[in-house]
């Protein structure tokens, strides 16, 4: 959403015109042609799926405004760096339980343990958006 409009832009169809491909060569065929002519003011914010957790291709995509949320595998290897501090008495962080720094062969990334109030079931989410972003919001998207 454009937050300085209030408008949604369309929801994208990344493809490469056939019936059968692999979707991440796809979106990353697709987020590499589109910061070849990418306005440099413009950020990219990408919501996606446990397939799309890369850590050194997103690292390099933050050059470009590109961010990534995901769920953080299950079998992923990483080592905690350090704790990030949030304010947990912000009704935004509702269900935050801890907001760390974690590293993978050398790219440090940022990861939200967030607990759902109402099933109690404890979600991982993996970001590359920047530590001043609540974690709350990161878990929300």
């Amino acid at each position: 959403m454009n937050l300085r409009s209030g408008l949604l832009r369309f929801l994208c169809l990344v493809t490469n015109e056939t019936q059968r491909h692999q979707e991440i060569p796809v979106l990353r065929d697709h987020i590499e042609k589109q910061n070849k002519g990418n306005n440099s003011s413009q950020k990219h914010l990408y919501v996606y799926d446990k397939a799309v957790t890369d850590f050194v291709w997103w690292d390099r995509q933050k050059r470009h405004a590109n961010y990534m949320i995901s769920m953080l595998k299950e079998n992923s290897i990483a080592t905690l760096v350090e704790s990030i501090p949030f304010d947990s008495r912000h009704e935004i962080n509702t269900g935050v339980e801890a907001y760390s720094v974690y590293e993978n062969k050398g790219i440090k990334f940022n990861v939200v343990d967030y607990r759902d109030p109402e099933t109690g079931k404890l979600h991982r989410f993996v970001t590359t958006l920047p530590m001043t972003i609540n974690p709350g919001a990161i878990a929300m998207l």
